[in-house]
């Protein structure tokens, strides 16, 4: 009997420890949602009060906020982001973009659980300095800010509420809302029906100097053709390139256009049998740069390949290109009408591109590389490419890759 006192006697403690526990983790959330929603509702209000304060008219610069709780850690999202604020300037009739990313120290890439495991306290410094440098692909570049904290953020702008048009709004920062459909649906698709035209996002003249001269001593020649690779053994397998077909299509085009395939993609991505085609050079064999892979797809004749994040780079911009493996259908990420267009069978293009930057739906073949290359080709201007290569009108443009 005293035995079976003592067992029930443990037996409750030990639910009361767990129930305190429980108590306590469930608590602690509803504190942290209760304390979020606070602040949220706090930086809307001051939002509002900025909006229409008198010293709005004095802003000279755009803020634009980049936040990974929200935001995930990609390329394509980033230019994106990058294309919204050059639409803001043309808006507002400012010339400055003033960058700041934002993160949650505890929980840095929220936002998409591809990335939210691997990128920690720890090691969040080090992921950001990968797509920090994409803040350059934007020639209205001012400053640049991290921000490890979302209420420093606010002070931030409260401080400088009179310099500044904050992008995205309070409402949308509180709200933890994805940007890139607000972007497409909003603010280009409204540019675009205004005005008939998108800003071009287009490199600084630095980097612009560095890739004509990249393909002065790498090209003697021959037509620059960017080519976006997507070969990742991880994750989104469904979107990787169809590299047989690649392959097949360089070898195709040896005999039959003055072209060097430029291709881009990351050193795990690189397939060997891409070293034996005589018309393919691999950027990373070069040591390139992210920020400098986007200055070659900027300043090339024509861009290809895989619709995953350098191929944003080829549609903000007035360039031919190709891309492959990817199918958009209306009303589900485009929400506007007419936002996609089928050009003809198996062809797309978007609302505001030209003629010949085309989407090819579902995966690529080599025939249909092939047919689409010499649709591209038409418009190429060899001579230029030719007489570019004979030039001593050098930039002499050197990027450091380190000091001391």
């Amino acid at each position: 009997m005293n035995l079976n006192y003592k067992n029930n006697a443990y037996n409750g403690a030990s639910l009361m420890k767990h129930l305190k526990a429980l108590l306590y983790k469930y608590s602690y959330r509803i504190y942290r949602l209760i304390r979020r929603f606070i602040r949220s509702i706090n930086g809307l209000f001051q939002s509002l009060v900025i909006h229409f304060s008198p010293r709005a008219l004095n802003r000279c610069r755009i803020l634009l906020v980049y936040d990974t709780s929200s935001q995930p850690f990609s390329v394509g999202d980033l230019l994106t982001c990058q294309e919204a604020s050059l639409v803001l300037c043309e808006e507002y009739g400012v010339d400055i973009v003033d960058f700041a990313i934002v993160y949650d120290p505890e929980n840095p890439a929220s936002s998409d659980p591809v990335f939210a495991t691997s990128i920690t306290r720890d090691n969040v410094l080090f992921s950001l300095a990968s797509i920090l440098p994409l803040a350059q692909v934007n020639q209205r570049l001012g400053s640049v800010f991290i921000f490890n904290s979302h209420k420093h953020l606010q002070y931030y702008i409260n401080d400088n509420a009179e310099r500044y048009h904050v992008w995205p709004s309070g409402w949308k920062v509180a709200t933890r809302e994805y940007l890139s459909p607000v972007v497409f649906n909003d603010l280009l698709y409204r540019h675009y029906k205004k005005r008939g035209s998108i800003p071009l996002l287009t490199c600084r003249p630095y980097l612009k100097d560095w890739a004509e001269e990249f393909y002065r001593d790498n090209l003697s020649g021959q037509v620059p053709v960017t080519v976006n690779i997507r070969n990742n053994k991880r994750w989104h397998l469904h979107r990787n390139s169809q590299l047989d077909c690649w392959i097949d299509f360089f070898r195709y085009c040896e005999t039959r256009y003055p072209a060097k395939f430029v291709v881009i993609c990351a050193h795990s991505e690189i397939d060997a049998r891409l070293r034996q085609c005589t018309n393919v050079i691999l950027a990373k064999d070069c040591h390139t740069s992210i920020e400098q892979d986007m200055a070659l797809i900027h300043s090339s004749a024509i861009h290809m390949g895989a619709g995953s994040g350098p191929a944003t780079m080829a549609w903000f911009n007035n360039k031919p290109y190709l891309m492959v493996n990817t199918t958009y259908k209306a009303g589900e990420f485009f929400e506007q009408p007419g936002m996609i267009h089928q050009v003809e069978e198996g062809i797309q293009r978007f609302w505001f591109a030209g003629p010949l930057q085309r989407i090819a739906n579902g995966t690529e073949s080599t025939e249909l590389l092939i047919r689409e290359i010499a649709k591209l080709w038409e418009v190429v201007d060899v001579q230029y490419w030719q007489a570019m290569s004979r030039s001593d009108d050098r930039a002499g443009t050197v990027l450091n890759i380190w000091l001391r």
